[in-house]
C-alpha cells in the first residue's frame, strides 16, 4: 500500500527532474542577453551554471562504467599538469579571467559528459535531453525566421535584434545558428531512427517529424551559412547510409529515415528560394540567398577578410613560436606585432578559426599534435562506422557538428556548444555492453557546485567593472558615484577596467610614467590603435625612443592593411 503511494509522488519527481534538464539544455541556446565590456561573459555564464544544475538534477542516477586503463589515467594526468605549465609560463602576460574560463569551460564539458553517462543508460532520459536541443533549435529557427523577415523588432529585448536581412536567432552569429539548426536536425533524425528502430513512427510522428525539418531547414536557410550547407549536406547524406545499412539488416527498420534525411539538401535548397522571396514581401527588398553565397556570387568580406589570408597568417606565426607557442590568449597580440610577407588580416585576429591550428599557435605543435592524436585515437576506437544504436548515431553527428564548425571557426568558446560536446562524449565514452554502477555523489556535487558558485562571483564581480561602461543613469545605486574606483578593485576582470581606464586619459608628461606599463600590458589584451598609441606617446616622453619607433611603424603597417 505504501508503495502505491510513492509510486505517484516517485513520477512526479522524476518529471520535475526532467523538466528541469530540459531548461538546462535550451536555456543557454535561447538566452538573448548579453552586457558589456566583454559580451561573451554572460552567454558563458549562463551555459556554464546550467551544466552545473544539469548534473545535480541527475547525480543519483546510475551511469555507464568506463574502462580506464592505467596508460590512460597516466596520459590524461601528463596532458593536465602540461596544459597547466604552458598556461602559466607560455602567455607573456596572463589574463585571468581568460585562463579560469578555459578552465571552467573543461569542468563544464566534464559535468556534461557525466549527465551523458547517465544518459547513455537511461533512454527515459536521453530522450528528454534531446527535446531539449531539438525544442531549442526549432524555437531559434522560428525566431532566425522573424528575423530574417524583419518581423522580430516586437520581441525585443527578448529576441536579439540583427541588422536588415540577418538572421542568428539569439546566438549573435550566423554560423553558430546554422550549427544550431544542424544539432537539431541532428536530434531529429536520431528521434525518428530510435522510434523507427522500435516500430513506433506512426504517420502522426512523420508528420510531425517532416513538419519540424521544413521549420529547420528554413531556418538554416535565413542564417546564409556556408557552414551551416555543408553540415546539412554532410549530417543527411550519412545518416541516410546509415539508414539504409540498417534497412537491409532488418527489414522492419523501413526506410521512411533514408528518404527522410535524403530530403534534407533538397528543403534547404527550396528554402533557399523561397525565404529571398518572402523577405521581399515583408521588408520591399530580396532577402540574401544561400545558393548564392554557395557558389560564390555573394560575399561579406574584403579579399584580406578570408580564411587563405587568415590561416596563411596563423602559420606565420605559428612558425615564429613552434615549440610552446605564443601563450594562451596572445593571439590577437601575435597577430599585431607581426610583420607578413603575405597579405596581412585585416582586422584584429583571436583565433585561427581553426581548433588545431589554435592549439599549435598559443600551446604549441607538440601540444597540438598530442591533443589530436588522443582525439583521433579515442575516436578511432569506438569505430563509428560500426554503430547499431540509433542514439549513439545521434551522437556521433553532433560531434560531426560541432567538429566540422571548428575546422573553420570556434563554436567551442561558446558555452552551448560546450556543453552538447560534453553530453556526446558523455554518450559515446563507454562501449553499449559496459556495466552500470551507482556513483559516489560527493566528487561530481561538488564540482558542479563550485562551477556554480564561481559563476555567481564572476557575474557579480563583471557586473561591478560594467557599471563605468553604462550611462551614469543606467548604473546600479551602489556604484554610481565612483564606479571606476570600484572597477579597478577587481581582480578577475582587471583588463577589462584597466582598459576603460587607460583610453579615457591623455598622455601627459606627469602620468606617462603610470600610463605606459599599464598600456603594455593591455596591449595583450587588446591591441587596437588607441592603446597602442598610449604605449607611444608615454614611451617617448619617458626616453623610450626605439620601442615607440618600432610600435609607430607596426601601426602604420596594420593601418595601411585595414579596409577603410
Amino acid at each position: 500500500m505504501e508503495n502505491h503511494r510513492m509510486n505517484p509522488f516517485l513520477a512526479q519527481s522524476t518529471l520535475v527532474r526532467n523538466v528541469i534538464v530540459v531548461l538546462c539544455v535550451a536555456m543557454p541556446w535561447l538566452n538573448p542577453f548579453a552586457s558589456s565590456p566583454s559580451t561573451a561573459v554572460i552567454p558563458l555564464l549562463v551555459s556554464w551554471m546550467m551544466a552545473a544544475c544539469a548534473l545535480l538534477a541527475v547525480v543519483d542516477l546510475p551511469l555507464a562504467k568506463p574502462r580506464w586503463s592505467a596508460v590512460e589515467v597516466v596520459v590524461c594526468g601528463a596532458l593536465v599538469v602540461w596544459l597547466g605549465a604552458l598556461l602559466i609560463w607560455a602567455p607573456q602576460v596572463v589574463d585571468r579571467a581568460l585562463t579560469l574560463g578555459l578552465l571552467a569551460s573543461l569542468v563544464c564539458v566534464w559535468l556534461m559528459a557525466a549527465v551523458g553517462r547517465r544518459a547513455a543508460v537511461d533512454e527515459s532520459l536521453l530522450r528528454w535531453l534531446v527535446a531539449g536541443l531539438l525544442a531549442a533549435a526549432v524555437v531559434s529557427a522560428v525566431l532566425g525566421v522573424l528575423q530574417y523577415l524583419g518581423l522580430a523588432r516586437e520581441l525585443s529585448p527578448w529576441v536579439n535584434q540583427p541588422l536588415k536581412g540577418d538572421a542568428f536567432a539569439n546566438l549573435r552569429q550566423r554560423n553558430q545558428f546554422a550549427s544550431l539548426t544542424s544539432l537539431g536536425l541532428v536530434a531529429l533524425l536520431g528521434w525518428v531512427a530510435a522510434r523507427a528502430k522500435a516500430q513506433n513512427m506512426t504517420s502522426r510522428c512523420w508528420a510531425l517529424a517532416f513538419a519540424l525539418l521544413n521549420l529547420l531547414a528554413a531556418g538554416v536557410a535565413c542564417s546564409v551559412s556556408r557552414t551551416g550547407a555543408v553540415q546539412w549536406v554532410l549530417v543527411g547524406v550519412l545518416m541516410a547510409a546509415w539508414g539504409w545499412r540498417s534497412a537491409k539488416q532488418d527489414a522492419t527498420f523501413g526506410k521512411g529515415l533514408v528518404w527522410l534525411a535524403l530530403a534534407t539538401p533538397v528543403l534547404v535548397a527550396v528554402w533557399s528560394v523561397v525565404m529571398p522571396w518572402l523577405a521581399l514581401q515583408t521588408t520591399g527588398e530580396w532577402g540574401a540567398s544561400m545558393i548564392l553565397r554557395v557558389t560564390g556570387q555573394a560575399q561579406d568580406y574584403a579579399a584580406c577578410g578570408g580564411r587563405r589570408v587568415l590561416w596563411a597568417n596563423v602559420l606565420a606565426l605559428i612558425a615564429q613560436h613552434p615549440w610552446l607557442g605564443w601563450g594562451w590568449g596572445e593571439t590577437d597580440y601575435a597577430h599585431f606585432m607581426t610583420g607578413y610577407s603575405s597579405l596581412r588580416f585585416c582586422d584584429m585576429l583571436d583565433n585561427a578559426h581553426d581548433f588545431p591550428l589554435h592549439l599549435a599557435l598559443e600551446f604549441g605543435v607538440p601540444f597540438a599534435v598530442v591533443v589530436m592524436a588522443l582525439v583521433g585515437f579515442w575516436v578511432l576506437r569506438r569505430s563509428p562506422w560500426r554503430e547499431q544504436q540509433p542514439w549513439r548515431v545521434m551522437a556521433w553527428g553532433l560531434v560531426l557538428v560541432v567538429g566540422l564548425h571548428s575546422s573553420l571557426e570556434y563554436p567551442l568558446w561558446y558555452g552551448p556548444f560546450q556543453m552538447t560536446l560534453g553530453l556526446a562524449i558523455g554518450l559515446l565514452w563507454a562501449p553499449t555492453d559496459s556495466p552500470t554502477q551507482v556513483e559516489a555523489q560527493e566528487g561530481p556535487m561538488l564540482m558542479a557546485a563550485l562551477l556554480f558558485l564561481g559563476c555567481l562571483y564572476a557575474a557579480w564581480d563583471f557586473n561591478r567593472v560594467g557599471q563605468i561602461y553604462r550611462q551614469a543613469a543606467s548604473r546600479d545605486a551602489a556604484y554610481r558615484d565612483n564606479p571606476l574606483h570600484h572597477a579597478k578593485q577587481s581582480w578577475l576582470f582587471k583588463n577589462q577596467a584597466d582598459f576603460a581606464e587607460l583610453t579615457t586619459q591623455t598622455v601627459t608628461a606627469d602620468n606617462a610614467a603610470a600610463i605606459y606599463p599599464q598600456a603594455r600590458r593591455l596591449m595583450h589584451y587588446s591591441p587596437e590603435a588607441r592603446v597602442v598609441q598610449r604605449v607611444i606617446d608615454s614611451g617617448t616622453l619617458l626616453g623610450h625612443d626605439k620601442e615607440a619607433q618600432e610600435l609607430a611603424e607596426r601601426l602604420e603597417d596594420v593601418k595601411q592593411n585595414t579596409p577603410r
